[in-house]
């Protein structure tokens, strides 16, 4: 089946729902909504997701790149002196690696909501101008407090770039095409990890010029293009459909935003779109709960990964260079998981599974990376785990926005199991202790516990518990549903409302 085919499949299963509403209850966008959506089919639904793809899909890559690169920036300034010249014990760089992540966390809801208001040209650049102003900060920093004040400020700023990317794209995409293009987008996060370590590898050999070590010279180039990147993307990224105004006609927008309205909402049903905290509902707790225990393992293993490539016997500056092929792998298995969840709808396996080919690469970790003579293999067990840990973050976030309706609802859901994303970060940044290498007992046995318990056992659990809840409401008859609920009920209910069906 083609990728067009299968679009044009999800669009009429959920436009014509699992179960019928008597027709007064039918709104007027639902019947407009039916009409447009014959108009944009075939050739002119083909033409319209091209069109999207090449203008949307680009732009986030690069600003996302940009914005997830101090990830793996700090783990190599480390290598080139930056504890050192900020006079930072091994237990105060920890610290200063965590702090990052409070205001990671909690910016993250505020940032989306700002997003829904004003769209993302407004909102997203001035993030990334943020963390660019940041960066160039970090590099000329010189004390304790400098560098803690900073890594708070930079996780405030970086917190609404993957949560705020993640919405836009729910608004242009259908549930068939969303978890493909946001692992294309988020390979520029992957990707930065890469590039952050060839960078860096580069920009070393700047060490000692001028009397600047080569850690400053990371920041304070990356930072720059950073913030020009953020200038100029307040004059070029690409709004929300209904805030476009050049590329696509009044029809088209309209199309879209009934689109994202019924097919997230589940169809006919539609979706309020209020939010209050008592609408979370436990979908999103679970997620969050999957979420934390991968962030755990994988900050932890990106934080640490030059770090520990170095361990393996090779010089700071052939270590930053070794430190980019994992990312290049992830980057592989991201994208085909991606295409493979979009094609077969299985959204649990596209968390097992790689936790799972994860696991073992940290495994095989642990069994070798204190023997010399097996640095290869060692290497090789670096390259399958982040091959795994990374195909997860874009997994379970469209997961959390696939089984909430409503784009408030998504959106505030999107930005919660992010915030436990976040929140995982804290404990994997400690967990990799500099006095426990280079075996790293704490560091390999916490990521193994999280990634089986976590994101294995959990995950699968969900899975049950969702076709559990799908039975459930298919056994109820439409006269049920009818004589039950009347639309505006059904709408209010959301992902609750027996017309829902949750992504499994």
């Amino acid at each position: 089946m083609s990728d067009l085919e299968y679009d044009r499949k999800d669009e009429k299963s959920q436009a014509q729902p699992y179960g019928e509403v008597v027709a007064s209850e039918v709104d007027a966008d639902y019947q407009e909504y039916l009409m447009l959506a014959e108009e944009f089919s075939g050739d002119a639904l083909r033409k319209l997701t091209r069109k999207i793809d090449w203008r949307v899909i680009p732009q986030l890559i690069f600003i996302y790149m940009l914005s997830y690169i101090d990830r793996g920036n700090v783990g190599n300034a480390r290598l080139f002196g930056a504890q050192t010249d900020t006079g930072l014990s091994n237990t105060e760089w920890n610290i200063g690696l965590s702090l990052l992540f409070i205001t990671f966390g909690f910016g993250g809801l505020p940032s989306n909501i700002l997003v829904k208001k004003f769209g993302p040209k407004k909102v997203l650049p001035v993030l990334l101008m943020g963390v660019g102003a940041v960066l160039i900060g970090s590099g000329c920093s010189h004390n304790r407090a400098q560098w803690f004040t900073l890594r708070i400020l930079l996780g405030l700023f970086e917190a609404g770039m993957y949560p705020g990317c993640t919405y836009t794209l729910t608004t242009w995409y259908t549930p068939a095409q969303i978890h493909s293009r946001t692992t294309v987008y988020y390979l520029g996060g992957v990707l930065s990890g890469a590039l952050s370590g060839l960078l860096a590898y580069g920009i070393g050999q700047l060490d000692g010029k001028h009397g600047w070590r080569g850690w400053r010279y990371i920041y304070v180039i990356e930072g720059g293009i950073t913030l020009f990147v953020g200038i100029l993307a307040l004059f070029t990224l690409q709004e929300t459909p209904q805030k476009t105004k050049k590329w696509l006609n009044d029809r088209e927008k309209r199309f879209l935003a009934l689109r994202s309205k019924f097919l997230y909402g589940g169809g006919r049903m539609g979706s309020k779109d209020d939010f209050a905290l008592a609408d979370v509902s436990i979908h999103v707790w679970i997620i969050s709960f999957a979420f934390i225990c991968n962030t755990i393992a994988l900050y932890g293993f990106s934080l640490a990964l030059p770090t520990i490539v170095k361990n393996m016997g090779f010089t700071a500056a052939n270590a930053q260079a070794l430190s980019a092929p994992p990312y290049v792998f992830a980057a592989f298995c991201v994208v085909g998981s991606g295409l493979f969840s979009d094609r077969y709808r299985l959204r649990a396996a596209t968390v097992i599974f790689p936790s799972i080919i994860g696991f073992i690469g940290v495994l095989i970790c642990v069994l070798t990376v204190t023997h010399k003579h097996l640095v290869a293999l060692s290497y090789v067990g670096t390259c399958i785990a982040a091959g795994g840990l990374y195909c997860l973050t874009p997994a379970l976030t469209v997961w959390a926005g696939l089984n909430t309706a409503g784009q408030t609802k998504r959106a505030a859901a999107i930005s919660i199991v992010f915030l436990f994303a976040a929140i995982g970060g804290i404990p994997g940044s400690y967990i990799y202790l500099a006095k426990e290498a280079p075996g790293y007992p704490t560091g390999f046995g916490v990521s193994l516990g999280c990634m089986g318990f976590g994101n294995i056992i959990v995950p699968a659990l969900y899975w049950l518990y969702c076709g559990r809840v799908n039975n459930k409401r298919e056994q109820m008859t439409n006269g049920e549903i009818n004589s039950k609920y009347t639309q505006e009920e059904l709408e209010q209910l959301g992902d609750l409302s027996p017309l829902y069906r949750y992504e499994r």
